[in-house]
């Protein structure tokens, strides 16, 4: 998309290894004012990010084109707006257009693309050429991630250090919710986050890929008898964690039998499992949340089982971006995570039971 207000012309633009920026422009006819004070703390990332926003009109297809998160791209500009002193795009629905600083910063920012791709080309003419980059130099930049804490804690974590020592450039940063589904939905759709891990189905106009299944369990004090049918449940003490899960528990319980009646009502899981290995009534978590089982409890699947599908869940522009997809590889394939779930593997549902990725028809049609 290309904004008839804007005179800038517009212009390819490739990233190839970090901080390097391959543009091939002609000079602007355009005179450009000098902008006051100090130099500027802008790197090539800042330059190519600006260019590419101001070339496609949209944050998420710069993204595209440059070959990084949008949420990389998102932070070049504010950082450098905040670098200039003013506003350089106008963001609104139909997309991003220069505002008039922007259209004159844009000016110098292709000059100085320009005169960096000389730079360059001159060291290759005397014969300095660099190797090729491999693959994994070329993913840099920060990459959000945003998920339930049980799959942080038993999968995320033990993955990270080795994602990092593969990928040096990437920062991961996550970010943690108690909820399991609107939270992590919310941030995917507004591009707070490039990546969201947590309970599918989500909206249908995101990019879903199934991942493993997760058991919710009843969980009871050590040595009291089980509760085997709904009419032993409902004469129970039901303590109700108030994450994001209770509803979509008690709808199935309803759907069973009739509506929970919880006794009490907390918003941390932890206080829950300690009211109830004190004796004071019984929770509903899944698998990944009680395991490892604290001593004094035990745990066992509800009257008609219920299984959570956890998923990885993202934009359908952000599913395509090479560090979301190097990120799954790495640590979210069905080897990676059953390799992780250590003794959980026989108790989570990993292959043979979910469907091609939902957004795979969207993603080769567009």
């Amino acid at each position: 998309m290309t904004d008839s207000r804007s005179v800038v012309p517009p212009a390819p633009v490739a990233v190839s290894g970090p901080g390097t920026l391959r543009l091939s422009l002609p000079a602007p006819d355009a005179e450009a004012e000098s902008l006051p004070g100090r130099l500027p703390a802008l790197g090539t990332h800042h330059l190519a990010a600006l260019i590419g926003v101001a070339d496609t009109g949209s944050f998420s297809e710069a993204a595209l084109r440059l070959g990084v998160a949008q949420s990389t791209v998102s932070q070049a500009v504010q950082a450098a707006e905040k670098e200039l002193g003013t506003r350089l795009f106008e963001r609104g629905r139909r997309g991003a257009f220069p505002t008039p600083a922007g259209v004159r910063v844009l000016i110098h920012a292709r000059r100085a693309a320009a005169a960096l791709d000389d730079l360059r080309r001159a060291a290759s003419d005397q014969g300095t050429h660099h190797p090729a980059d491999h693959q994994t130099a070329d993913l840099c930049g920060p990459l959000h991630i945003v998920s339930c804490r049980s799959v942080i804690r038993h999968f995320l974590t033990p993955a990270l250090g080795g994602f990092q020592r593969r990928y040096p450039q990437v920062q991961v940063v996550l970010h943690d919710t108690s909820g399991e589904h609107d939270d992590i939905e919310r941030m995917v759709a507004s591009g707070e986050a490039d990546l969201g891990l947590g309970r599918l189905p989500m909206r249908p106009e995101l990019c879903s890929q199934p991942l493993f299944a997760d058991e919710y369990l009843i969980v009871a004090a050590a040595g009291q008898p089980r509760l085997k049918t709904w009419d032993a449940f409902h004469r129970a003490a039901y303590i109700v964690c108030e994450e994001d899960c209770a509803p979509h528990i008690a709808a199935h319980i309803a759907l069973h039998s009739r509506p929970p009646t919880p006794a009490v009502r907390l918003k941390d899981a932890q206080v829950a499992l300690g009211m109830v290995a004190e004796g004071h009534g019984f929770t509903v978590l899944t698998r990944l949340v009680v395991w490892p089982l604290p001593s004094g409890l035990q745990a066992y699947p509800l009257p008609a089982p219920l299984w959570r599908t956890v998923g990885s869940v993202a934009t359908v522009q952000a599913s395509r971006q090479p560090l979301v997809l190097a990120f799954q590889d790495a640590v979210l394939s069905p080897a990676a995570l059953r390799a992780r779930s250590g003794p959980l593997a026989g108790s989570l549902r990993f292959t043979g039971l979910f469907p091609a990725p939902e957004c795979a028809q969207r993603v080769g049609n567009s």
